[in-house]
């Protein structure tokens, strides 16, 4: 969107969908074929190649990128399949749970035998529902993986030589059929049955539950999991509970990883809220730690959008800085206007405009941002799951690189990132017809673009283009923070040079041959 004044968080989530087995479209001609062909072959080549400098991150994003086009060659699907194994490897050592997670559950659809083995000595992968239940330590002591041991609590010295340890105290008959009926639920995959019948047995007597710390610990994590699954906007109180209790039952550090992830989780999405009612002619607002919302229309959807502003500016932060989030101030005020009419009213904006932003630093600080500002209306379908994560993403990239204000192609191409990845796509698959009619852009033409967009005609070029080399750049090793170092020094001592120090880029039209060859399209050459 058009960013205004002197500048301008979640998972989610990407769905991969291999489709396997699709088949050229009807009535394709012959020309679309040998495209198809020639960037499917472009992009095993680049896999290849980067397989074969162990730039795993690389091959993964080049052969995605096709991955709807192969129609089942052995060739294509085994270098991916060789490409996710090496970037799992990556990821797990640099402790990057979420993503390594992803790209194993990736990995098990191409080869189905393939299993991640507990090591307690590695990263785990993150506190989802499909995780947990992947990886439930055993509750049969035939079936118990050797890492660790959760069907007995190894005896202490003492209790060995000790019968009248407390350890070795047998549980009442009564507590023994609870707890045999645990075994069972959980055998059965039913954790949540199985996690009440856990605080039963524990209850009638603590003692005879020692055993079975890990296993409980396990379903807690469970039950908190899919409880902040159904909450949707605001975490359920017990879900809290619920993973502070598994962090105290539980010793192994997989699940300890796991429980402090769903913690964060929770402190995410517990965002309070403070309702202003209208005064005279002002409108209501609700308010949050760093967002004012000025709405007319439905509270809900007020404060619908006050959280996802939250979350998406937390995101924002930790994907591209790598920091944790501090409190704003000045807070950023979003408007809410009831249609596209108001809106232009108001703001003075086209009506076909989905929102805007504005931001304003201090003179004599170039660094502190002294407003900050979003406006939307409310008949947009997708505002709060596309528009407001753009529009709040430029806000927070705003003041963060130094004395400069951040060039246009990468706010934009940073801010399309923050919204849907098939939003994202949609925006990559007009490259070819951008191509035929030869109004793409060079490399070194784009990143020009620093205060100013191109003439009208030329705009959504440039929207496809910033999005694409953004995203090819991020795909580089470093990643997201990586890209935003490279920004800033290319702002410091210009991008000829920051090409050349953060990617081995000897000049733009070096990057263009690499960006092109990802791409598979001829990006400039008019």
């Amino acid at each position: 969107m058009v960013r205004d004044g002197l500048f301008a968080a979640l998972r989610a989530g990407v769905l991969l969908v291999f489709m396997l087995g699709v088949s050229p479209a009807f009535g394709e001609d012959a020309e679309s074929k040998l495209r198809r062909q020639l960037a499917v072959q472009s992009a095993l080549q680049q896999g290849r190649d980067n397989l074969q400098r162990g730039n795993y991150q690389a091959a993964v994003y080049c052969l995605e990128k096709e991955i709807a086009r192969v129609d089942g060659n052995r060739d294509y699907m085994n270098a991916l399949r060789e490409a996710y194994r090496g970037y799992i490897r990556e990821l797990q050592q640099s402790n990057r749970c979420a993503e390594a997670h992803t790209y194993q559950e990736r990995l098990k659809i191409l080869d189905p035998g393939y299993q991640i083995e507990l090591n307690i000595d590695r990263p785990s992968s993150p506190p989802t529902i499909a995780s947990l239940a992947a990886q439930a330590p055993s509750a049969s002591p035939q079936t118990a993986k050797p890492a660790i041991s959760y069907t007995a609590r190894p005896q202490m010295p003492d209790e060995q030589s000790d019968p009248f340890a407390d350890g070795n105290r047998a549980p009442a008959s009564s507590n023994q059929d609870v707890l045999e009926r645990a075994r069972r639920e959980y055998d059965a995959k039913n954790y949540e049955l199985a996690n009440r019948l856990y605080d039963e047995a524990n209850r009638l007597d603590s003692h005879a539950t020692a055993p079975y710390r890990e296993l409980w610990a396990f379903c807690k994590l469970y039950v908190a999991t899919e409880a902040l699954n159904r909450a949707g906007w605001s975490p359920p109180a017990e879900a809290e509970k619920e993973v502070l209790a598994a962090l105290n039952l539980s010793t192994s550090p997989q699940l300890q990883r796991q429980g402090q992830e769903l913690l964060r989780v929770i402190q995410d999405r517990r965002i309070e809220i403070r309702y202003v009612p209208a005064q005279g002619q002002k409108w209501p607002e609700v308010e949050t730690a760093n967002f004012r919302v000025i709405y007319c229309g439905p509270r809900t959807l007020a404060e619908q959008a006050a959280r996802v502003a939250e979350w998406t500016r937390a995101a924002v932060i930790r994907k591209w800085f790598g920091e944790e989030p501090k409190p704003w101030e000045p807070k950023c005020t979003v408007f809410l206007y009831p249609n596209a009419d108001y809106y232009a009213r108001q703001t003075g904006k086209a009506k076909d405009s989905p929102g805007h932003s504005t931001s304003a630093r201090d003179p004599a600080n170039l660094e502190r941002v002294v407003k900050r500002q979003i406006d939307l209306h409310c008949d947009v379908a997708d505002m709060l799951t596309h528009v407001l994560p753009h529009e709040t993403t430029h806000v927070v990239l705003a003041g963060r690189f130094g004395r400069y204000d951040l060039p246009r192609w990468a706010d934009e191409g940073m801010a399309i990132l923050s919204e849907p990845r098939e939003k994202v796509e949609r925006y990559l698959k007009l490259l070819p017809s951008l191509r035929s009619r030869q109004e793409l852009f060079t490399a070194s033409e784009l990143m020009a673009f620093h205060d100013n967009y191109p003439e009208a005609r030329r705009i959504t070029p440039f929207y496809v283009q910033s999005v694409s080399l953004v995203d090819f750049l991020c795909s580089q090793k470093g990643g997201p923070q990586q890209f935003t170092r490279f920004v800033r020094e290319g702002l410091e001592s210009g991008f000829d040079k920051a090409l050349q120090h953060s990617y081995g880029f000897h000049d733009f039209k070096d990057l263009e041959r690499h960006w092109q060859s990802a791409s598979g399209i001829a990006l400039s050459g008019r």
